[in-house]
């Protein structure tokens, strides 16, 4: 039997519910002008939206940001791609479902050659890198140095750092996490448990930080002069105490805290930085790193393996068609 065309089936949070995560039928609003209607085909996990739908988040309530699929209305939008059009797109919530409504400037066209999947990934962890990389200028012969390089923006942004032609520096905590970081990893690859194991390395031009706590404390005091260091998460803590002499006396270093939907507000539509990422997993320059690709019914485990760092690199669920 179809259902009502104002119902769907999503991922919603419940919280009296040991799992907290699963698949149910909720209301689908109308679009709003301006907004495509688009069947999805694929979503992928952040942390970010992870840990808050299994700590934080309201019952009912339909989690995500990223999505992959195919357009079903254009709601007369003027420029819109051709209904049956794949695209990827991100939303500041509710991606968790068989159907979706965005605004023209947060999609961008799959091209031929990127599957669902490797475009689901995208958005919010390859924005995220993309953005970070930018504040530090022409990367071009600069050092970079990204911790947390096993993760989802890590991965992005070692790879991307080195498309810019910088010398990158990927940190990680576990010798096995080496293949993962390898090839992008043009100036060095540092192990250890904390981020000072890359002291010796330095100083750099620019530092990607998203551990926060000690890692963000290090980070701040391993800059070159007019160095730059961007914090986009806080994995570790959200408290850091650092050595302010040894940041100013760097002299015009610079800490930049990276939240992804102002500097898309402030710089460029996300769709634009979704095509460009497109593009460049279309020529073979950026490769995600997908660890996991399941049915969209297994979101409560695969939610709980993020959390608990049970694998590097993205996971992908797939709706049914």
């Amino acid at each position: 039997m179809n259902m009502p065309s104002n119902q769907i089936k999503a991922i919603t949070v419940d919280r009296s519910d040991a799992a907290r995560l699963a698949v149910r039928t909720i209301n689908f609003a109308p679009a709003a002008p301006g907004e495509l209607t688009i069947r999805v085909t694929a979503i992928s996990l952040n942390r970010g939206e992870t840990k808050r739908a299994l700590t934080i988040t309201e019952t009912g309530t339909c989690p995500g940001w990223d999505f992959a699929g195919a357009v079903e209305e254009t709601g007369g939008v003027s420029g819109a791609p051709d209904i049956g059009s794949r695209v990827v797109g991100v939303l500041p919530v509710g991606a968790w479902a068989q159907r979706v409504h965005a605004p023209l400037n947060s999609i961008a066209v799959i091209p031929e050659g990127v599957t669902d999947a490797q475009a689901a990934s995208l958005p919010v962890a390859g924005l995220t890198a993309l953005h970070a990389l930018r504040k530090g200028g022409l990367l071009l012969g600069r050092k970079v140095l990204v911790d947390g390089a096993s993760g989802g923006v890590g991965q992005f942004a070692i790879q991307l750092a080195a498309a810019s032609g910088a010398h990158v520096y990927s940190h990680i905590r576990r010798p096995e996490q080496r293949l993962l970081v390898e090839v992008p990893s043009t100036g060095g690859i540092v192990v250890g448990e904390t981020l000072e194991a890359a002291r010796p390395s330095g100083p750099f031009d620019l530092i990607i930080d998203s551990v926060g706590g000690s890692a963000l404390s290090a980070a701040m005091t391993m800059l070159r002069r007019n160095g730059v260091c961007v914090t986009v998460g806080a994995s570790e803590s959200e408290k850091v105490i650092f050595d302010s002499g040894a940041f100013f006396r760097a002299s015009g270093t610079s800490l930049i805290g990276l939240v992804l939907g102002d500097d898309i507000a402030a710089t460029e539509p996300a769709a634009d930085g979704l095509a460009l990422l497109l593009r460049l997993v279309k020529q073979g320059v950026l490769k995600p790193t997908i660890a996991i690709e399941a049915t969209w019914t297994e979101v409560a485990k695969v939610a709980r393996q993020l959390i608990d760092r049970g694998f590097a690199g993205k996971a992908v669920l797939h709706l049914p068609h």
